[in-house]
């Protein structure tokens, strides 16, 4: 496809900050620009979905008013008559669907008229450049390098100009990936993973994805630092960006901006960073001794257009341009930072920092850094003390440490967002293993027992899961097996002040509540606990009280199983089918996990017809009970039962059989039967039993993998939900890879 390209005059919007604050209607219309093969298309589909609007496609649109598509007409008419019709229809979709939409495919023949257009929408609407790595755009532009070149330059130029946001769409292998090339449907998954939390940030709406604790809470928790340099060349490997941290500080250099392609380079190092964690994203730009003011403000706006979590800004730099950044970064928290060249704890420098916070404060910023220099043994008591002084004395989330050797300790002790980097540049500062080390050698943080309460936990995984996690981030913990054949003998773990929490296995998980004081409300809905947290609380008499809370990962492992493995072609939409296999606890799980994906159609097999038949009857209680959506359930008695008629072919299947303690007669009696198995896009197969890894459904299916199935195994839900359970008991962030290392090893491991 070839593309023709005028060259578009300087805007003031695209080098610098914007003219007008990023924070727009619920229902706005969003507009997606960028060369053609970059991915609006797709992208506008799957934001069509995921925020309900209509997609509005120029390409379409053209072609039903004149009856061949933009290409066509240009090669029958001419490139000048069609630019005028270009420029009418972009006025008239700009004017007509300001409201309810996802639009793609302007631009074709980008012009002065059409950035005019972009350029007036986008002061109320969010206008996305989705860029793409130049090597794959060249597979869609026909050209010469060096006039691709040309074009890219001119066309860069065009869509930042008319633009306010960007969204760097990822290829997959074009970031050097350590790791495996994963599957197809895999690869627009997490395109789409990305993507829908971008969308999410757009309009300011929370999209949790962590269980653990605020990352501007003082509760010790940590930023690893990452250079743009080291994203630009190679980590060893992208998993030590999940490392257990609640945020990834992007550094970045004024001086760096004299790279013509800064802006690219910017949002493909924010766009690795949101594919490979989980963590929040801080753009921490680093100001010289004497800032450019001018660099400075266009670093501001660049980083600003990638919707990072938060920006820092240096407030030596003056109030003015201060104020601006806190007008434009919409929904984006604002860091203040200071930085001294002496101790932080110099007593006659305490009153001027209590002057910087509250300008901070006046001003706007959600948070505020001040730092130090150490350079004298003498400066580690003070200065580990000054960051509890200073937050005493704050209103709002203070970060406070002293650079260098000796400022150590005080990056240890800092309790918000302290600086730690990878385990691989521990030469150039804490790591977070050190760091969490440390505060529990200050007896800062309690050492705490966990445990796994149940029968038969012989083969279980948790303990060698959770122990690999604690270890890994230095956390003073350890995880054990309790095993008991009475649920009664909880009481004397629930009672025990050394425990921080449980998780509870079969078959205790529905007649546990009873023994807890509060209950989240997933656990109730499903009528299961499988993690308990323990905690400590004074009542207003002084006297302390162990506060016992259950919740339910269980259907947290089968939801983002579902999610992460359902191909794009399967999305959830009405009529979506799914089928448990099952009727104990965990298919209560699976049930909840279904409808909170929003499957209003489930079918039901258990070798007890009667049992499934408690459990369909549950969930008709429950839906009325809440007054929700509606849940559509069919019971199918036996295998020979064909698929019913007014469903479609399920897409999703959970099987909810034990896999240790399952009668091994029933696994070779069922089958899954074809009649069952009719989607022509396949669908997920997702089996929560662990031990065997490979169970006989799993064997079954395997045969449909051709057909489009996907199959997961248990080992991925058991990490799922371990993950969630981590961070409920801990308040931390998961080290996801840690994680599922170990209970694969542990799987290799038997099998010798």
């Amino acid at each position: 496809m070839s593309m023709s390209l005028q060259t578009p005059s300087s805007n003031a919007q695209r080098n610098g900050l914007p003219l007008s604050s990023r924070q727009y209607c619920s229902d706005a219309s969003l507009v997606l620009v960028g060369f053609p093969g970059a991915g609006k298309k797709t992208l506008g589909i799957i934001a069509a979905v995921a925020l309900r609007r209509q997609l509005v496609d120029f390409v379409a649109f053209f072609q039903q008013r004149h009856g061949m598509p933009p290409h066509g007409y240009i090669a029958a008419h001419g490139s000048e008559r069609y630019r005028k019709l270009e420029i009418e229809l972009t006025g008239e979709i700009l004017r007509e669907y300001r409201k309810g939409c996802a639009i793609v495919g302007l631009g074709w023949l980008a012009s002065r008229q059409q950035q005019i257009l972009l350029e007036e929408f986008a002061s109320h609407h969010p206008v996305v450049y989705i860029r793409r790595d130049p090597s794959d755009l060249q597979r869609f532009i026909t050209t010469s390098q060096d006039k691709f070149e040309r074009m890219w330059d001119t066309g860069n130029s065009f869509f930042e100009s008319c633009s306010n946001l960007e969204f760097y769409n990822l290829t997959e292998g074009s970031v050097n990936e350590a790791c495996t090339t994963p599957p197809a449907y895999l690869k627009l998954k997490e395109t789409e993973r990305t993507f829908v939390k971008f969308l999410h940030r757009i309009w300011g709406r929370e999209h949790q994805a962590r269980y653990s604790a605020d990352p501007f809470s003082p509760s010790y928790t940590y930023a690893l630092q990452v250079p743009l340099a080291c994203l630009e060349g190679q980590f060893q490997s992208y998993e030590e960006l999940e490392n257990g941290a609640d945020a990834i500080n992007l550094k970045l250099e004024v001086s760096d901006l004299h790279d013509r392609k800064m802006s690219e380079s910017i949002a493909r190092a924010v766009a690795t960073l949101r594919r490979h964690s989980r963590a929040l994203v801080i753009v921490d730009i680093i100001t010289p001794s004497v800032p450019d003011i001018r660099s400075y403000h266009n670093l501001l706006g660049i980083a600003l257009r990638m919707l990072p979590d938060a920006i820092t800004y240096s407030i030596a730099c003056g109030n003015e341009l201060a104020q601006e950044v806190v007008a434009a970064k919409g929904y984006v928290k604002s860091i203040a930072t200071y930085h001294q060249e002496y101790p932080l704890a110099r007593n006659e420098t305490f009153t001027e920092l209590l002057s910087l916070h509250k300008q901070a404060q006046d001003i706007g910023f959600d948070a505020i850094q001040i730092t130090g220099t150490s350079t004298l043994p003498a400066d580690v008591l003070p200065g580990a003390s000054f960051p509890h002084t200073l937050v005493k004395e704050s209103l709002m989330p203070i970060i406070a440490y002293d650079t260098g050797f000796f400022g150590r300790t005080s990056v240890c002790l800092n309790p918000t967002l302290s600086p730690v980097v990878p385990e691989t540049m521990k030469s150039t500062g804490v790591t977070l293993r050190e760091a969490e080390m440390a505060v529990s050698a200050c007896f800062l943080c309690r050492r705490k027992k966990f445990g796994i309460f149940g029968q038969r936990l012989s083969h279980t995984l948790s303990p060698i899961m959770h122990n690999a996690a604690y270890t890994a981030c230095g956390l003073p913990y350890i995880y054990g097996t309790v095993e008991r054949e009475r649920l009664p003998d909880i009481r004397e773990i629930l009672d025990d002040e050394s425990y921080g929490g449980l998780a509870v296995s079969l078959p205790y998980k529905t007649e546990v509540l009873p023994y807890l004081d509060e209950i989240s409300p997933e656990a109730l809905d499903i009528n299961a606990v499988n993690t308990v947290v323990l905690h400590q609380e004074y009542q207003p008499n002084g006297v302390r009280k162990t506060v016992r809370k259950g919740y339910n990962t269980d259907y947290l492992g089968i939801r983002d199983c579902i999610y992460k493995h359902l191909s794009p072609a399967n999305a959830i939409r009405d009529g979506s089918t799914a089928l448990i296999i099952g009727a104990g606890g965990m298919a209560h799980a699976a049930i909840y996990a279904c409808y909170q994906l929003g499957v209003r159609h489930i079918c039901v097999y258990n070798r007890t017809p009667s049992n499934a038949q408690r459990l369909v009857d549950y969930y008709r209680k429950w839906v009325n009970s809440k007054g929700t959506e509606p849940l559509h359930l069919t019971i199918l008695s036996s295998a020979d039962d064909p698929w019913p008629a007014h469903l479609r072919p399920t897409t999703i299947i959970v099987s909810c059989i034990p896999g240790q303690r399952c009668d091994a007669e029933l696994r070779s009696a069922f089958d899954i039967p074809d009649q069952w198995l009719q989607s022509k896009t396949g669908g997920v197969f997702v089996e929560v039993a662990y031990d065997p890894l490979e169970t006989r459904l799993m064997r079954w299916m395997s045969q449909h993998i051709p057909r489009g199935w996907i199959i997961v195994d248990g080992l991925s839900v058991l990490v799922e939900q371990g993950i969630a359970q981590y961070e409920l008991f801990t308040k931390r962030p998961a080290p996801i890879h840690v994680m599922r290392r170990a209970v694969q090893q542990a799987i290799r491991d038997r099998a010798v």
